[in-house]
């Protein structure tokens, strides 16, 4: 594995010297791959909020149309994985629509609760997606996909220090049309789609209208579930869609989007990856300080006791780091997700300016009926019972010598069964709902030639709620914890060496229940010059922002009861922040084929609270955590040469300022279970990306990139075991973050009489292993929870122009992915005190067929 890892790292970037790599963008016409001329498309993208160029614009963009997305497969964020360098996206584990973005090392949390957000922007249509729960959805007619790199905090404002993904849809076209679709694919998988177009009204209004239909069975068998249709990964997606625009003249345009999504499925499988053994983990001494490592509670000892088993037959008792094609899922139950949202957008001439101004509401709720975290069946065995069964099953010679028990008394609780539970290692459900609005004004320059700008204002506001029950058994040695010195004297030893079940568990059934809300606000301008006017070679541009930001939480509960009392104003907190963004750039067009631009942004990131803070006092309230700030600097060039070869490449350094960083919550609290946030200091992230795009004739080309990103911890504040402050950077290691992205393709599109064309493309995709949980102080299981390195081969063969039944416009398309079967891990959690982690692996092979007819 190794090896092949190396040479296909290898193979990256040999292609890379010999420029035979490419931008994942294709024109934006039916004629993507342009092998008519053997000459590459322009590429239109509106990342400043203006079309333009992309080889003209001075970002890190990469661009993928609508001819390319459906090719590959690409219909909402978990699928843009691999089409930029430095991007990686893995898949939510607790609802479908969610999605771990990570951009140049900058990863989205894993725990998405509504306290914080996201350092990645998530758009549809230009509007601000703010949870990344709810980030992830079928868009059923995309126009166009930008994925923007490096912070974007001047136009597309705070909370994108990492980078900016925009899905744009299509708008209404001015003919009429139909077009339909429908495939198959194993796992049972039965997709359709039909979009169809109006054509002009009247009156200069026109319509669109899109559905989408998905289902499949799962991709893991759950032994206590007899319907495919209910087996991890299974789900069923419905969305529909309606645009119209209004243009009655060519100084006013209007647009309406209104978009419904609602998917319900099981979520992906979660299997035990590793069981703590109760061995004492020890210290760490950093910075001077000792520092306890967590040890995780011995449930490997629990399960090897003889008075622990499975309730369901067929169901065993093990870890495992092996993707299992089959586990035991009790309380793997439905999810359901709907999102729904409305965008108006009005856009008016006025005498040299533009002015836009876009509404938008949209609405999530995602309601678990119950998810299964350990994949093991039920368990049956020792359990923490009344303080009248403690000394049930103890030899009647130590109760009666020893504690001094009648000899009647010892010998009935010596018959006694040890109190035991039937329960799961861990389940939970939840119910989670999510309201935002916006409303963004903008003021552009028009007909410009040496002076283009934008002025701008956004507000914003959201709201919403969880109630996340949790039930686990937390194993427990009672020889340390209950039959000890401090309880039994003397008699302790004795009773420590006839224990019957040393190893019990303490049943938990805490609930996370909170309200969070938020409003923003910002003003933001920038101004780009050009003084040999806009064709001319340099260019300066300067961008500001100001955003100030509201937090509110209003815990209700956080263990196993109701707060009552002084506990809820505790726990009802509000926080304010604000921070100015901007960016200066430099770009110079050395000559026609040459673009070279440097760039210095700063960025910000909201503060916000820990829903699942534990202990909350007077003195020590809900408590926020603070906004964190980036300084990017950039230089990179974009080249094209005989409208050919297309090199795009860049190199980057960012410092971080009070990083916001997830670790685990212990449950010395008794509260929920989960990741807390905090600032933890500062952090240096150093790396470079290339991508490109090679014609080689009117037949064959070639397409790539590959990203490198190191991260450094500069600074990582934790209090030691005395309460001290100590930088612990040495020993921590960056999460959701490998060094190392690539992808590499090739594409070849042949006429086979008439219209008609034959498209086939072959991809890999490479990402180097990663740490999920990286304090080792914190996380025992460091190593077992860590994301694979792996190489993804995906093919598809599109046969397109051809006539079916009468319709001219036919296509069929054969796809496949994963195509060797790769087994690797996408997303895990580390329990750490709880004694066990468990891992999620990503998708195995996939492969399916469609045929499309337009009308």
């Amino acid at each position: 594995m190794i090896s092949t890892i190396r040479l296909s790292k290898g193979m990256l970037l040999a292609g890379i010297a010999v420029t035979f790599m490419s931008e994942p963008v294709l024109a934006q016409n039916a004629a993507a791959d342009n092998t008519e001329n053997g000459r590459l498309e322009e590429i239109v993208v509106t990342a400043q909020k203006r079309e333009q160029n992309l080889q003209q614009t001075p970002l890190a963009i990469t661009a993928v149309t609508a001819v390319q997305a459906e090719l590959r497969g690409i219909s909402e964020v978990k699928d843009i994985s691999s089409l930029a360098p430095n991007v990686v996206v893995l898949q939510g584990t607790t609802n479908a629509t969610a999605a771990v973005v990570t951009i140049r090392g900058i990863a989205t949390a894993a725990d998405e609760s509504q306290g914080f957000d996201s350092p990645i922007g998530i758009y549809q249509d230009g509007v601000y997606i703010a949870r990344s729960s709810a980030a992830s959805n079928e868009t059923a007619d995309i126009e166009r996909i930008e994925v923007l790199r490096g912070p974007q905090g001047t136009l597309f404002g705070r909370n994108t220090t990492g980078g900016a993904v925009n899905f744009i849809t299509r708008e209404p076209g001015r003919d009429a049309m139909l077009k339909l679709r429908a495939g198959y694919g194993n796992y049972n998988l039965i997709q359709a789609r039909a979009i169809a177009d109006t054509g002009e009204l009247g009156g200069g209004l026109r319509m669109s209208f899109g559905f989408v239909y998905k289902r499949r069975n799962g991709t893991v068998d759950n032994l206590l579930e007899s319907r495919n249709s209910k087996d991890p990964g299974a789900y069923r997606t419905i969305g529909g869609r309606w645009a119209a625009v209004f243009e009655p003249s060519d100084t006013l345009k209007i647009t309406n989007v209104l978009d419904y999504t609602k998917v319900r499925g099981v979520l992906p499988a979660t299997q035990l990856a590793a069981v703590g053994d109760g061995v004492s983990r020890g210290t760490t001494t950093v910075d001077g300080g000792v520092f306890n490592n967590t040890t995780p509670g011995n449930v490997g000892g629990f399960f090897a006791q003889p008075s622990t088993s499975i309730v369901e037959a067929g169901c065993t008792l093990a870890a495992s780091l092996t993707r299992r094609s089959s586990l035991c899922s009790e309380g793997a139950f439905d999810y359901t997700d709907k999102i729904w949202g409305d965008m108006l957008r009005i856009e008016a001439g006025l005498g040299g300016v533009k002015i836009r101004s876009t509404t938008a509401y949209r609405e999530w709720e995602n309601i678990q009926f119950g998810t299964d975290l350990d994949g093991l069946g039920t368990i049956r065995g020792a359990a923490l019972g009344a303080p009248s069964t403690t000394l049930n099953g103890f030899p009647a010679s130590v109760l009666t010598n020893v504690l001094q028990q009648p000899a009647g008394t010892a010998a009935f609780l010596a018959s006694q069964p040890v109190n035991s539970a039937t329960f799961s290692l861990f389940q939970t459900d939840n119910t989670r709902r999510n309201k935002q609005f916006s409303q963004e004004i903008e003021i552009l320059s028009q007909d410009s030639d040496k002076f283009e700008w934008v002025l701008g204002g956004f507000f914003f506001h959201e709201s919403g709620t969880e109630v996340n029950p949790q039930r686990f058994g937390f194993i427990l040695d009672t020889n340390a914890a209950v039959y000890n010195s401090t309880n039994f004297g003397g008699a302790a030893p004795f009773l420590q060496a006839t224990n019957p079940a040393r190893y019990r568990a303490a049943l938990q059934t805490p609930t996370l229940a909170y309200s969070a809300d938020g409003t923003s606000y910002a003003i933001y301008g920038q101004a780009s010059y050009r003084p040999d006017g806009k064709d001319g070679r340099l260019g300066i541009t300067l961008g500001l922002r100001y955003s100030w930001d509201e937090k509110h939480m209003a815990r209700t509960q956080n263990a196993a009861t109701p707060f009552v009392g002084a506990e809820i104003g505790f726990n009802d907190q509000r926080a304010k922040f604000n921070a100015p963004t901007g960016n200066l750039t430099v770009d110079f067009r050395a000559s026609d084929e040459v673009n070279l631009y440097a760039r210095i942004a700063r960025g910000y990131r909201s503060g916000g609270f820990n829903a699942r803070q534990g202990t909350v006092t007077a003195t020590l309230p809900l408590k926020a955590f603070n906004n964190e700030t980036i300084w990017s600097y950039e230089a990179g060039f974009k080249t094209e040469f005989a409208q050919k070869l297309r090199l795009n490449g860049a190199v980057f350094y960012n410092v971080y300022s009070d990083l916001q960083l997830a670790t685990f919550s212990p449950t010395g609290a008794g509260g929920a279970v989960g990741t807390v946030t905090s600032n933890v200091g500062k952090t240096s992230y150093t790396g470079f990306e290339l991508e490109s795009q090679y014609q080689i004739n009117d037949i064959f080309s070639i397409d790539g990139n590959v990203g490198y990103t190191k991260i450094k911890f500069l600074e990582y504040f934790q209090p030691d075991s005395n309460g001290a402050t100590r930088n612990i950077a040495s020993v921590v290691k960056p999460g959701y973050a490998p060094e190392w992205t690539a992808s590499i393709a090739g594409t070849a599109r042949v006429p086979i009489g008439g219209d008609a064309h034959a498209t086939f493309r072959v991809g890999y995709n490479y990402s180097s292993d990663f740490f999920m949980f990286g304090n080792p102080i914190a996380a025992p299981f460091i190593q077992q929870t860590k994301g694979d390195a792996r190489g993804l081969l995906d093919a598809q063969l599109k046969l397109d122009g051809f006539t079916i039944g009468g319709v001219k416009n036919a296509s069929l398309l054969v796809w496949a992915k994963n195509l060797t079967n790769e087994s690797y891990r996408v997303r895990s959690v580390d329990f750490g005190q709880l004694g066990f982690a468990y891992t999620v692996y990503g998708e195995p092979r996939t492969f399916g067929a469609t045929l499309e007819v337009t009308f």
